[in-house]
């Protein structure tokens, strides 16, 4: 409603500009049918606007000039029916002339009631904001423009980044919801109608963080369901903030935050890395000649990793001792299209890595039982999109992990028979791992879960009746200790009903194997095949 009176009423005024030109004359025939429309919708716009205005928490001067307009661009639209009707076209024109004005004022004036004051200027791109008069917004702390954010106040870097960005629209100078402004520490500090918005060194009693953890369907969450939502490092952040006492100047290295705060904070405000080398695959067309001749001059396989892209895998494997270094620098021109890469068993050593540091989009790589060492891995640094890395059977040490540490992309490195002590692994694991991470999406899979119980149904009749689906699996001790089908320990769980009896297996594919074709497996069982 509050848009479609603003939408008709510019119409009229751009059909009415139009017909002043003799090719453009009839463009305003059907000004009354609009007309009709817009006049009543004018009205109701006005009242309901009122009524909004009526709920509070708006700048109270402000208001009263959007109200006089609002009215005043509603009152014209209606004196402008009246004229139409009447034949008085020249009056109507002026009426409608004098409702986009008042339109215009009343809209402005709506936008800063609820985006702020300088909504128009503050996120309009620079030449426009230096014609229309206005500033850059005043950030707190722009994320990566802090070059040392230890120094500067917790308060400006982990609360009020969050509050400007997702409160002070309802929360600020001009829409006080609640009496409750949170555009500035001291307003913060005072609080709104339901009392102090935090309590100094207790997060979990604080009303602010009450409300960020409601569940979105409830009236009281904050911000309200449907507009931007704070993240969970944001929360983290603030939680900790009113933790550590709520302070207005104390900075953030006198707060002595935990590691996974600096964490959080060092990512916020660090400069953007580059990207990851990456280097586009050439047309499998182009490759395909080389990589033939290549493999039948080395006596290699390398083939495309689909039909359908551009990828190669080449294994070097199958050579054996035959292939080094200088065979491996022979794989130049297909660098940019490798994606597996296997050279276990061969004679490659350090200065074969160097070539591999080329290929940098390498997904897979095998160097077992190769000569490979701690410093030849500092090579491999190259390769961001690696994830699988198998050294098993080399010399590689516990140095040589330092150097894998960085490889963003990296999930499975196999160590067997190296140098490597468990205690530099596990060091390596749990450097590699987010842990601040997991435990934000376990904390999301756990409201999951939560709502997903409470979208289920339970009626008590004595005995419960749930809407889960019925077991699939038949009720009954199973007859077999064993698979039949691959003759290990059987998974109670993986069952099937075959003439009255209940038989188990090791695993789903065994499972389906004999559902396929029992007749194979039955004697295992000893029991007799179907008579045809």
């Amino acid at each position: 409603m509050l848009h479609l009176p603003i939408g008709l009423i510019l119409l009229l005024a751009i059909l009415e500009t139009l017909s002043f030109w003799p090719r453009f004359k009839k463009v305003n025939a059907n000004a009354g049918l609009i007309l009709t429309i817009t006049v009543p919708a004018a009205a109701l716009t006005a009242l309901l606007g009122w009524m909004l205005s009526q709920s509070g928490g708006y700048e109270k001067e402000l208001l009263d000039l959007h109200f006089r307009t609002g009215m005043v661009t509603a009152i014209a639209c209606f004196l402008g029916g009246i004229f139409f009707a009447f034949g008085l076209r020249k009056l109507y024109r002026v009426a409608l002339a004098v409702s986009v004005l008042a339109l215009t004022v009343a809209s402005h004036l709506g936008g800063s009631l609820t985006h702020g004051s300088t909504y128009l200027t503050q996120y309009a791109p620079q030449p426009f904001r230096n014609w229309l008069g206005g500033s850059a917004p005043a950030a707190p702390a722009a994320e990566g423009s802090l070059t040392d954010w230890k120094a500067a106040p917790a308060f400006q870097v982990a609360a009020k980044p969050m509050l400007d960005k997702y409160c002070i629209g309802c929360h600020g100078p001009e829409k006080k919801k609640a009496s409750l402004r949170l555009d500035t520490f001291d307003a913060l500090h005072k609080g709104g109608e339901s009392g102090p918005a935090f309590v100094a060194g207790n997060a979990a009693q604080s009303l602010l963080i009450k409300r960020l953890h409601l569940p979105s369907a409830q009236d009281e969450h904050m911000p309200p369901d449907g507009k931007p939502q704070p993240t969970a490092d944001d929360i983290a952040l603030l939680e900790w903030w009113i933790n550590s006492g709520a302070d207005s100047g104390k900075t953030v290295a006198a707060l002595q935050p935990a590691a996974n705060i600096e964490k959080l904070l060092g990512a916020r405000f660090a400069k953007a890395k580059p990207a990851a080398p990456q280097a586009a695959p050439q047309p499998i067309e182009a490759v395909l000649p080389i990589a033939e001749k290549l493999s039948s001059e080395l006596n290699i396989a390398i083939r495309p990793l689909s039909e359908h892209e551009a990828w190669l895998q080449c294994n070097a494997g199958i050579a054996g001792a035959a292939f080094g270094d200088e065979q491996l620098a022979r794989l130049a021109p297909l660098q940019s299209n490798l994606r597996w890469l296997d050279l276990a068993g061969t004679k490659v050593t350090d200065a074969g890595l160097a070539q591999v540091a080329g290929m940098v989009n390498l997904e897979r790589l095998h160097l077992e039982r190769t000569g490979v060492t701690d410093a030849g891995l500092a090579d491999l640094q190259s390769l961001a999109q690696l994830e699988y890395l198998n050294l098993y059977g080399t010399s590689v040490g516990d140095d040589g992990l330092e150097h894998l540490k960085s490889l963003p992309g990296l999930r499975k490195v196999f160590l067997w028979q190296t140098s490597v002590t468990p205690a530099a692994a596990k060091a390596f694991v749990e450097a590699r791992t987010d842990k601040d991470q997991i435990r934000a999406w376990e904390q999301e899979i756990e409201a999951l879960a939560a709502r997903i119980r409470n979208q289920k149904m339970q009626v008590d009749l004595g005995i419960p009746v749930t809407n889960a689906p019925a077991a699939s699996a038949p009720v009954g001790a199973a007859m077999n200790t064993t698979c039949p089908v691959s003759g290990k320990p059987i998974d109670a769980e993986k069952t099937v009903s075959y003439e009255g009896k209940v038989i188990a297996f090791c695993c789903d594919d065994c499972k389906a194997k004999f559902q396929a074709d029992p007749k194979p497996w039955l004697a295992k069982l000893g029991l007799a095949a179907p008579k045809r």
